[in-house]
């Protein structure tokens, strides 16, 4: 018989993280923004920021209209947001100017399709935007990055709240995609496996995204 999925993510057991995900209460709220391709692959790390962050939401769309229809004005319009993604003039997150952010804009995709909601959605470039001048190694296994530098979605946020809000405890964050990371190995046969798994492919899901 077959095993039932998790109630809570919707994966089966083998792949589901959700019982090693543990509450992390971020200050900042951070909207993830993410790329219909990429929902409900189970090597995303989206679903590790939706079991432990106690502020965010989760919009899935590509066009204005989509994002419209999800409210996503209406979050714009409480507070002050900034857009975490490498622009022509991006500031560093590490920069002062990241202190008068109260919400951040996450693009969940492949450095393409993130880089289309982007073009797709020029009010977005209206917003601040921030960049990691100096980001930590990937631990996100599971693909090799293309270059140096990038990250997963669940990585880029961490580190996010490492530098702007360093009180908040973001390991639960980085143990439970770490867990992930066993769990998709493990249906890997040994003679297929490398240091990084796979080649990279920035158009598969789960392919890092440079922040």
């Amino acid at each position: 018989m077959a095993r039932a999925l998790c109630t809570r993510c919707g994966l089966h057991p083998n792949t589901c993280v959700c019982e090693v995900c543990e509450q992390v209460d971020n200050r900042h709220r951070v909207i993830i923004l993410q790329h219909p391709s990429e929902v409900g692959h189970s090597k995303g790390t989206v679903r590790v920021l939706q079991q432990c962050l106690t502020r965010l939401e989760v919009l899935v769309g590509e066009s204005p209209e989509s994002f419209s229809g999800q409210g996503l004005e209406r979050l714009l319009t409480e507070t002050r947001s900034g857009l975490l993604f490498p622009c022509a003039d991006s500031q560093p997150v590490e920069s002062n100017a990241a202190a008068q952010i109260d919400q951040w804009l996450v693009l969940d995709g492949t450095w393409r399709k993130a880089a289309k909601i982007l073009h797709l959605n020029p009010q977005f470039r209206q917003l601040p935007c921030f960049h990691f001048a100096e980001p930590p190694a990937s631990r996100y296994r599971i693909r090799k990055a293309p270059k140096a530098g990038q990250l997963s979605t669940a990585e880029a946020v961490a580190y996010l709240f490492t530098l702007t809000e360093p009180t908040t405890d973001t390991e639960p964050l980085l143990r439970a995609q770490d867990v992930l990371i066993r769990k998709r190995l493990a249906f890997v046969p040994d003679h297929h496996k490398t240091k990084d798994h796979e080649a990279p492919d920035p158009e598969l899901p789960g392919s890092l995204t440079n922040y």
